[in-house]
């Protein structure tokens, strides 16, 4: 069975992982009830008040891309909450969408041969918790379905389905594509390089993307998708 350890506060689950790595086996996590420097990727910062899912596991061994490992996470996310009635949509890298709003995000670290995988799910929170300048942007499953939802059974979820679905990448890159939201659609590439202005054409299975930019396809693997 999993190990989780339950906190009542944190900086951050990432980083409280990588602080006590040694006493983690593989699919062994930490939940905490707030974070107070949750992150995001980049040096986005994530805002963590009671009633989310704030939560980190690490595998220790992972067969294939830290962008495959990035598409396995966001469809087991995607199934769970879809036993309560939450069918989310899935935007490259790691953004769990409901309704064009943000419901979670994932943040996957390499760490020698192992691989943290954060987990923030806007769950149990009413809207008016967040910052204004999140209020537009965010969504939460409380103003989704008006009651709330078991966090620690989803977490459980979670780590059951991750064990299961990472014997068969083929079948969780095919049901990526059945969620994604970006394919198709006119983008802007925000990365640390630059930005580029094209169409999607085809996410990868090891996670890159590959977009059309003035008539060159080119595949990428970090950056921010903004639609244009």
């Amino acid at each position: 069975m999993f190990n989780i350890i339950k906190l009542e506060e944190v900086d951050s689950t990432n980083e409280w992982v990588k602080r006590n790595k040694g006493k983690f086996s593989d699919l062994d996590g930490v939940f905490a009830k707030v974070q107070t420097r949750g992150k995001g990727r980049g040096k986005n910062k994530w805002f963590s008040p009671p009633g989310g899912l704030w939560f980190s596991t690490m595998i220790e061994k992972f067969p294939s891309t830290k962008g495959a490992l990035s598409q396995l996470s966001c469809v087991v996310i995607a199934d769970v909450l879809e036993q309560y009635k939450l069918n989310v949509e899935l935007k490259w890298p790691n953004d769990i969408i409901f309704s064009s709003k943000k419901l979670g995000g994932i943040l996957i670290e390499r760490i020698n041969e192992s691989f943290i995988i954060g987990i923030g799910l806007n769950l149990n929170i009413e809207l008016l918790t967040f910052p204004l300048e999140l209020r537009d942007k965010v969504i939460t499953s409380f103003e989704v379905l008006k009651k709330e939802i078991p966090i620690e059974e989803i977490c459980l979820e979670i780590l059951k389905k991750i064990s299961q679905w990472i014997k068969n990448l083929n079948r969780v890159y095919l049901r990526y594509l059945g969620l994604n939201c970006d394919l198709g659609r006119k983008v802007k590439l925000i990365s640390s390089k630059g930005e580029i202005i094209g169409q999607v054409i085809r996410i990868e299975k090891d996670g890159g993307i590959l977009i059309n930019s003035e008539g060159k396809e080119n595949t990428y693997y970090s950056g921010s998708l903004v639609y244009t």
